[in-house]
């Protein structure tokens, strides 16, 4: 059986118009290319609203602005945004000098936009980019619209230096502080008001004040620069080397050294200057400002001074200068020249050589007039001087032979790795516990914190020595005698305490905590404790600890049955501050309360070994024994 399709009819697909755009620029706000600007405008809208295959995708344009660059071109840059976004198919552009006077930048755009589908059409050169030789064109022409606007910039240039010769340019900057230009007389004119700030400012700088303290005061008094900003210390510096102040006007201080880029920078002496002195009202005598100049020539010598060798020697190592160091050492100073790369560790393995020895090298190879003479210095590897002078004549200077160093031995380490190394920490400051010769005569060892070492004490850790932690060690873990082998089995790390107390970490993660409260011996500090009155008692004879101080402010505590006739009590006595220590630590305190003692405590008992032991109001006895 037959089988019938019907087709349906659909209407042909009514093509999109092309989204077009058109750009325009003028490079100077003139009556006449302002005019030329708008007829550019108006004229861009009419031909592509009236071009029915057309859509009207605006009409970008910048006024004023240079074609030499991009990154000043507000609307340029808006219109590219567009067509990134898709928004523009055409770009329609009366030359290629109205698109871009720079060779490198019109490639560039042209190329991005035809990677995004983006055509640009100028008209006056008849030049599509979407044409087969359009891009060599495009090439081709913007050399030529660039060559145009290096020609078009030199010859502004030749205007200007000959309006500077013949002292017809009028100035960029109309309003400095403490003066206006005035177009009519071609000439600053002072503004009273802002003219005794000057004035104030070459006070304060001849005073002795520095740039920064001369800015302070301004800002401090509520004056401000000219564009009402705060004054800082390079623009207070600007200022006092103004010579406008003078009544003189320099010229060409600064010069474009590529028309493209338009990068300023300092005249050194490319291009003449031109200097008209009194050509207006001076707000500064001459002879104030000269001083002004020497003193900031004085200052700027003393920061960064410049001695007759500066810039003169020259490293046959490395190529780069020698400069000046001074050494101070042992009351004595060395000055000596080296070369910079060495001292900035650029692996340059020049040597130095002493001034007073460079000297006499001058004068023995040169002469006293030495100054007068050389032209230019270079030092070899081996220290040899090789002078070049005036005539072009050279001579060398042999260096005496160096001395070949022998190098000391090492030393070796007074102390053997021990077991303990790196292993034992502070609980206080977290550092690690180094080891130490005691100077009591049996020289034992002994571990204290590194914090301790090199200075005064920063860390208040206690020391223990290196036979006790072996013997807590085997009395924790239930050990008849220390074994190394085992030790290094079971211990990851011991951590000591603030009060002597230690906690042995194992390998397995578990914590053994050895309870102590370690004295300090050599540490006493003049407390007196009133609370310990009638409260310490004799174990061995029974009679009251009275107290009694030595060298006028450390106390004591001691039996009186030792001063009695014929008493044989052989009781310890005890430190005022190291008792409070201990109380604090027996009663759970960080530091000794007096009141929180005589609240709890009823009396301690003094034993002949040291040990305390304490009793409670409660009932409550709690032995210290000294370790």
């Amino acid at each position: 059986m037959k089988t019938i399709n019907k087709i349906e009819q659909h209407p042909p697909a009514l093509p999109r118009r092309k989204r077009v755009a058109a750009y325009a620029r003028v490079s100077k706000e003139t009556d006449r290319l302002l005019h030329s600007f708008s007829e550019q405008v108006s004229y861009y809208n009419e031909l592509i609203q009236k071009n029915p295959e057309w859509e009207f995708a605006g009409v970008f344009a910048d006024s004023g602005i240079t074609g030499t660059k991009t990154t000043h071109r507000s609307e340029f840059r808006r219109l590219m945004q567009e067509c990134d976004s898709g928004n523009v198919d055409l770009i329609l552009c009366k030359s290629i000098s109205r698109f871009a006077r720079n060779t490198v930048d019109l490639l560039q755009t042209i190329r991005h936009l035809k990677e995004i589908g983006v055509g640009v059409q100028f008209e006056k050169e008849n030049i599509s980019t979407f044409s087969g030789d359009g891009e060599f064109m495009l090439s081709l022409l913007a050399s030529f619209a660039q060559e145009e606007s290096n020609s078009i910039s030199e010859n502004v240039k030749w205007g200007i230096r000959k309006r500077f010769r013949d002292g017809t340019v009028g100035t960029a900057n109309k309003h400095i502080l403490g003066y206006q230009y005035d177009e009519e007389k071609m000439q600053y004119v002072v503004i009273p008001e802002e003219a005794e700030t000057v004035r104030w400012m070459f006070q304060m700088f001849l005073a002795g004040l520095s740039f920064q303290q001369i800015a302070d005061n301004l800002n401090g008094a509520g004056i401000h620069t000219t564009l009402g900003n705060d004054f800082q210390e390079a623009s207070v510096r600007m200022l006092l080397d103004n010579e406008v102040y003078a009544g003189d006007v320099l010229r060409q201080k600064s010069i474009t050294t590529d028309p493209i880029q338009k990068n300023k920078v300092k005249n050194q002496g490319e291009l003449p200057q031109y200097l008209y002195t009194d050509c207006h009202e001076a707000i500064i005598d001459r002879d104030t400002y000269e001083k002004v100049k020497i003193e900031m020539k004085r200052r700027a010598e003393m920061v960064h001074p410049v001695y007759y060798f500066t810039g003169l020697i020259r490293c046959e190592t490395c190529g780069g200068y020698y400069s000046r160091r001074v050494n101070h050492c042992k009351g004595h100073t060395y000055i000596h020249w080296a070369c910079r790369y060495k001292l900035e560790r650029k692996n340059c393995k020049s040597i130095n050589i002493r001034e007073d020895e460079l000297i006499a090298a001058c004068v023995h190879t040169v002469g006293k007039d030495y100054e007068r003479k050389i032209s230019t210095m270079s030092i070899a590897p081996t220290g040899d001087i090789h002078f070049t002078l005036v005539g072009g004549e050279i001579r060398t200077w042999t260096h005496p032979p160096i001395p070949v160093r022998i190098p000391k031995p090492k030393r070796e380490r007074t102390l053997p790795k021990h077991l303990f190394d790196s292993r034992i920490f502070c609980g206080i400051c977290g550092r690690r516990y180094g080891r130490a010769i005691s100077e009591l005569k049996d020289h034992h060892l002994y571990w204290r914190c590194r914090s301790k070492t090199g200075g005064a004490q920063t860390c208040d850790s206690v020391n223990y020595p290196n036979a006790e932690i072996e013997h807590i060690f085997c009395e924790l873990f239930e050990q008849s005698a220390f074994d190394a082998d085992y030790f290094k089995s079971v211990i990851s790390k011991i951590i000591i305490q603030k009060t002597g107390s230690i906690d042995f970490h194992t390998v397995d993660g578990e914590v053994r905590h050895y309870e102590a409260l370690k004295l300090r011996e050599n540490v006493n500090t003049g407390t007196r404790t009133a609370a310990f009155q009638a409260k310490i008692r004799c174990a061995h004879c029974g009679n009251l600890f009275s107290q009694y101080i030595t060298q006028g402010k450390y106390v004591y505590w001691t039996c009186k049955g030792k001063r009695l006739a014929h008493a044989e009590c052989t009781a310890a006595n005890l430190s005022d501050c190291k008792l409070r220590t201990i109380a604090a630590y027996v009663l759970g305190l960080d530091e000794f309360d007096s009141n929180i003692f005589e609240q709890q405590i009823d009396y301690i008992h003094a034993f002949t070994d040291g040990s305390l032991r304490f009793h409670f109001y409660d009932g409550r006895e709690i032995t210290w024994p000294r370790t």
